[in-house]
């Protein structure tokens, strides 16, 4: 009799995503066009699928294979998107659920590929295409033999929006899909060679080497059952980025994580803006065909959003460092906090005729420093050191050009490939500015140091360059992408970008 620790050659493991796990021995890119029949309510519609991923081309006994770049485009017809314009949708994002069987010497398990995609207008002829990206669990073979992975179950699940950016009734559509009869679903092949030297691996706590598969693992003799280790839970934030917990009561608040370098130019150098969080509301979306020509239209998606820094309750970023030059030669050092005045103004359009989408972000920040010193001496600049008012930019309309406030451009655009790259609300990205630097008041104790540090720090030509995490969708429970932890704060914390 096999003692607990002995587990069968044609073990599978399939643990939760891994990162930098060791993918060696050449990639192969797959690409396979399946045919599906979904059941929507009014009746069943084929459509057709394409699950693209990068394996490695073989691997060896014991090592972690991560499929990445895995995309599934779903193809609706016509008559499918009917159905969903019945329920008065406009728009719509996705979330697919593709059943993946892996297999190797006759076990075989199975793990669930989750994907979002962004929401597209429903007005266009031709059907409507919805392209889903996310992470999927890793896969570990114990023993030599190809291992195969194969399509099998797809649920599709719709989040329709009105015309007027309110939620349809029923404001969820979940749809089975099956595989239509003789569909060829192998989604890759992965020769399994002989590690030098690997022991037999010990049962993952919760599963047991000769007793029955975990859930959703195949049926099979208990010596040759696959185990499956379950997914582990999101983390929680790294220790250098602040609370950020999301509103859980209104289906669309996000929260999210953002880091970036403001280059001074007084300074020489780039100042880090720590992570940060910001809590955003979306607005409704609103689709707008415009006339760019006599007899040319564009179909525009228009939303715009609001949104507050959350710093420990105060809106505000978290103190940074920074150094500076005072008298143009002392090397100086303090805190820097950007202390908002008002919510954040976000204005988004994507121009899905053209392939262009732009996001300005207006925010009206006040520049305040704190625990100077001066050659490493304490410098007291009391607790009112600050700028005279919000630090601002040239705004693109005339008409709120203001000079109260610093805008941010993001752009989002579509490729050759028809993937969408760059910045969005719901997905991140980098966002580019240029702001002035109004002079300080305020400084000192005793003594005003407010010129010294407008000569220091103050004047026009400083450039931002942030960096948006992907946000956590908190007031909706369904989190197939894992942006959220347990309680509801972003697991994506992006690094700067200069």
């Amino acid at each position: 009799m096999r003692s607990r620790g002995a587990v069968a050659a044609a073990t599978v493991v399939l643990a939760a995503i891994v990162p930098g796990a060791d993918v060696a021995l050449g990639d192969q890119r797959t690409s396979a066009e399946l045919g599906y029949t979904c059941a929507f309510p009014a009746g069943p519609h084929p459509v057709k699928v394409q699950v693209a991923a990068r394996f490695p081309a073989r691997a060896a006994t014991g090592a972690a294979i991560l499929p990445a770049e895995v995309t599934t485009s779903v193809t609706l017809p016509d008559a499918a998107v009917a159905e969903l314009t019945k329920l008065r949708a406009a728009t719509t994002g996705a979330t697919t659920r593709l059943t993946t069987e892996v297999a190797q010497n006759g076990a075989a398990a199975r793990a669930l590929w989750l994907g979002t995609a962004p929401s597209v207008p429903l007005t266009s002829p031709g059907g409507a295409v919805f392209r889903s990206t996310g992470d999927v669990p890793t896969i570990t073979a114990n023993s030599p033999g190809d291992l195969t992975v194969t399509a099998a179950g797809l649920t599709l699940e719709f989040r329709p929006v009105t015309t007027e950016g309110g939620a349809t009734d029923p404001a969820t559509l979940s749809v089975p899909c099956t595989p239509a009869p003789g569909a060829k679903a192998l989604l890759a092949t992965v020769p399994i060679g002989a590690a030098s030297s690997s022991p037999p691996p010990s049962p993952t706590p919760g599963t047991s080497a000769t007793g029955s598969a975990a859930p959703g693992a195949s049926h099979s003799t208990p010596e040759s059952a696959p185990r499956i280790a379950p997914p582990k839970a999101q983390a929680a934030p790294a220790a250098t980025a602040p609370k950020c917990q999301g509103d859980t009561a209104n289906p669309l608040a996000l929260a999210a994580y953002t880091t970036g370098y403001s280059n001074v130019t007084k300074m020489g150098g780039a100042s880090l803006i720590p992570v940060f969080c910001a809590k955003v509301v979306q607005g409704p979306n609103q689709l707008k065909r415009i006339e760019v020509r006599p007899g040319v239209f564009e179909l525009h998606l228009l939303q715009n959003s609001v949104g507050r820094l959350d710093y420990r309750g105060r809106a505000q970023t978290p103190p940074g460092p920074a150094t500076f030059l005072t008298f143009g030669f002392m090397p100086t050092t303090a805190t820097m906090t950007l202390e908002a005045k008002e919510p954040l103004s976000i204005e988004s359009d994507l121009n899905n005729t053209a392939g262009h989408g732009e996001t300005y972000i207006r925010a009206s920040l006040v520049l305040r420093i704190s625990d100077v010193r001066v050659n490493g001496t304490p410098l007291d600049v009391g607790p009112n050191c600050r700028t005279t008012g919000p630090v601002y930019s040239t705004d693109p309309d005339p008409a709120r050009n203001t000079k109260d406030h610093m805008v941010l451009l993001g752009e989002l655009k579509k490729g050759a490939d028809t993937v969408w790259r760059g910045y969005s609300l719901s997905r991140g990205g980098p966002l580019d500015g240029s702001v002035t630097i109004p002079p300080f008041t305020g400084c000192g104790v005793g003594e005003d140091l407010s010129p010294l540090f407008t000569a220091s720090v103050s004047g026009p030509a400083n450039t931002v360059k942030q960096n948006q995490g992907a946000p956590c969708a908190s007031g909706i429970e369904d989190d197939p992408a894992q942006l959220c932890t347990a309680d509801k704060q972003p697991t994506t914390i992006p690094t700067p970008l200069r």
